[in-house]
């Protein structure tokens, strides 16, 4: 198995050889959630991102020789479409500054654009995993305050209950080390009730540096063992088969008992330590809650720990909502003076009966791909750039979308 960064660096290296600002509804504006593909492989856009040519401007950190912006360094704002809806803010400067390099400028299809946005939606969930490690020095005093080696200790501590913890150093990712303390939960605290230690709770990053700790050893490259990056969408069937979605509400749906972690709120794009740290801490209640309603325990084995993490991180990547009302706004005053809705349109088409705009997705596509000639109409008529807001792009394809559900071909353009 893969370092989610080794991975990317392959990536990366075969191919070069051959912020947050999020528009909250208005209240009483009706709302629509819009349909967004979660991701299966995030690491996909990697090829993407090489092959259009943005590693020519865009780092990935680390590397501040680059025109463009760091794209690893920097929080990308808002939703899946506020990043879509960025790219087109910055269409006209990147477009000039590919002229000026003579760089040709890229286009995309759905499907490339889908994967170039999850990879740099995921890109923060592989550089917290990795690059933003926890300190095994501080990781060390975790261990003693959290009482770990009243049961753990070395290999020739036989007198203690707990395994040696000596066989995880250097072997493994953190994200295996969580897995298997989550499996052992229940064990644990049993034992711990027994000897009167209270069961340990995790703040902040104490337990990226407990797993730092555990994780700290010296062995040689080629025998390490990683856990390849998660799946969203693997995690995302898992959530429901674990049956997680008896006591959480994601998208309105779901059971009751535990916290809503489809609200905004609750935003899972941290760390993923400290997202497992938030499994660990209420692991205890949930095996309680579990217990009175007769379902088995939970446990995970190979990649499903990294699955639903990845999917309580991207959750919110998917769960898109956009005011059809506030689009009508968005088209009328950015959009209506070339395109038309059900009728012959002069300039641009008419976007009710345009072919392949029919997920939110696909219409960035659109937009980006036709970039060029809409700027060139717009300096023509000595109109402004328009420029989306934060929440804009999202109450736009809500609103085209609802107007192409009850479409009618409009009528033929007169031939000349």
């Amino acid at each position: 198995m893969r370092h989610p960064i080794l991975t990317l660096g392959l990536v990366l290296g075969a191919i070069g050889a051959g912020a947050q600002s999020v528009a909250q509804p208005a209240r009483g504006v009706p709302t629509v959630r819009l349909a967004i593909t979660l991701p299966d492989n995030p690491t996909t856009g990697a090829r993407v991102f090489v092959e259009k040519g943005c590693a020519r401007c865009h780092a990935l950190g680390g590397d501040n020789r680059r025109m463009g912006p760091d794209l690893g360094r920097i929080r990308l704002p808002g939703s899946v479409l506020d990043l879509a809806g960025a790219f087109w803010n910055h269409a006209p400067v990147m477009r000039e500054k590919m002229t000026d390099l003579k760089i040709a400028r890229p286009e995309f299809n759905d499907r490339e654009m889908a994967d170039l946005l999850a990879f740099l939606t995921a890109y923060r969930y592989y550089l917290a995993e990795v690059g933003g490690a926890g300190n095994p020095v501080a990781g060390r005093e975790v261990f003693r305050q959290k009482r770990c080696a009243s049961c753990h200790g070395d290999r020739d501590a036989w007198n203690l209950p707990g395994p040696s913890l000596e066989r995880y150093r250097g072997h493994v990712s953190p994200i295996v080390l969580a897995q298997a303390m989550w499996n052992h939960g229940t064990e644990m605290a049993a034992l711990m009730r027994s000897r009167g230690l209270p069961f340990p709770q995790f703040d902040g990053g104490e337990l990226g540096d407990l797993l730092a700790f555990l994780q700290a050893g010296t062995i040689a490259a080629d025998e390490r063992v990683y856990v390849e990056p998660g799946s969203p969408r693997r995690g995302q069937e898992l959530f429901a088969a674990k049956r997680c979605i008896s006591c959480h509400v994601i998208a309105g749906q779901g059971g009751r008992g535990g916290p809503d972690l489809g609200a905004p709120e609750r935003q899972m794009m941290r760390p993923v330590t400290a997202i497992a740290g938030s499994m660990w801490n209420h692991s205890q209640g949930m095996a309680t809650e579990f217990a009175r309603r007769g379902i088995p325990p939970v446990r995970f084995s190979g990649q499903e720990m990294a699955d639903i993490i990845a999917y309580l991180y991207f959750v919110n990547y998917a769960q898109v909502s956009g005011a059809p009302s506030r689009g009508q706004q968005v088209f009328t005053n950015r959009c209506a003076g070339c395109h038309t809705l059900g009728s012959a349109s002069v300039i641009g088409p008419d976007l009710r009966v345009a072919p392949r705009l029919n997920d939110p997705i696909a219409i960035f596509t659109a937009m980006w791909n036709h970039a060029p000639r809409m700027e060139q109409e717009l300096r023509r008529s000595g109109v402004a750039w328009p420029r989306l807001a934060p929440g804009d792009a999202a109450d736009l394809a809500a609103f085209l979308l609802s107007q192409r559900a009850t479409a009618v071909p409009a009528a033929p353009r007169p031939v000349r």
